[in-house]
């Protein structure tokens, strides 16, 4: 019973946190919109996106330092670590690639154990909220930016499930079973929104909310908590705080450099 309050105190405080910061990027994307587009010219409906001249345009690697905490935030047994990379194009779109690893080793308060492991993947697009050109047509220099994406996660899980008990009419009462380690796909999808930000020369950083959702798994039923996913007992909302380096090509780092100068 105890550990049980524990946990319903637990996913309280992560609730309240998710709610928090989704209000909090939201409030982030409005005012990064504004800033960006500038001005008076914020919301103007002539300015236009362009997909002219060489579309490669950076890579990104960044590392998630939050998952780690926001795992131990809904158990204390959850050690997750991801890490993402993405390709920019045309300062407008922007291919994406997230991997890491997961493990839970948990007894629940009924005496049921559960143990699961696996690396995810997600794969995935970003789109870029501010417009490219202005309404001349000429290319703007987009260094931070509000963005919305999409993913699909996939994992292999290898998971294992002791002392589950259930009702039999054969054996006239209840009896305890255990599933040995077994292995089951398992994929979902998520809709992202975040706020990327560049530092200083390439040091970037970025906050993102998903909404992870449609979760299937041939053994869906045994899955308590997936890498990569979470809790597989419905939608899951996670939060991610991510620092990184954006290599950006020569062209794009004379574009930086001449802005500068202006300045």
């Amino acid at each position: 019973t105890s550990q049980s309050g524990k946990n319903i105190f637990q996913s309280r405080v992560m609730k309240r946190f998710i709610k928090v910061s989704v209000v909090f990027l939201y409030l982030a994307l409005v005012q990064a919109t504004a800033w960006a587009q500038g001005d008076s010219t914020a919301v103007e409906k002539d300015i236009r996106n362009i997909y002219k001249g060489k579309a490669y345009r950076a890579v990104s690697v960044h590392a998630d330092i939050f998952s780690p905490f926001m795992g131990r935030i809904a158990n204390k047994n959850i050690n997750t670590f991801e890490f993402q990379a993405d390709i920019n194009l045309y300062d407008k779109l922007f291919p994406t690639v997230e991997a890491g690893l997961g493990n839970i080793s948990v007894n629940l308060a009924g005496g049921q154990g559960y143990r699961a492991s696996a690396p995810f993947v997600r794969l995935g697009m970003n789109y870029n909220l501010l417009n490219n050109a202005t309404k001349e047509g000429t290319p703007r220099l987009i260094r931070s930016y509000p963005f919305l994406g999409v993913r699909y996660g996939i994992g292999v899980v290898d998971y294992a499930m002791t002392n589950v008990q259930y009702n039999s009419d054969y054996w006239q009462g209840s009896k305890t079973h255990d599933f040995a380690a077994k292995s089951t796909y398992a994929g979902w999808i998520e809709i992202v929104g975040g706020i990327r930000v560049d530092i200083y020369r390439g040091l970037t950083m970025g906050w993102s909310v998903r909404l992870k959702t449609a979760f299937h798994a041939k053994n869906k039923t045994q899955l308590w908590w997936t890498p990569g996913y979470g809790f597989t007992q419905g939608a899951q909302f996670a939060f991610n705080y991510t620092l990184g380096y954006t290599l950006r090509t020569k062209a794009e780092r004379a574009k930086t450099a001449t802005q500068t100068d202006r300045k």
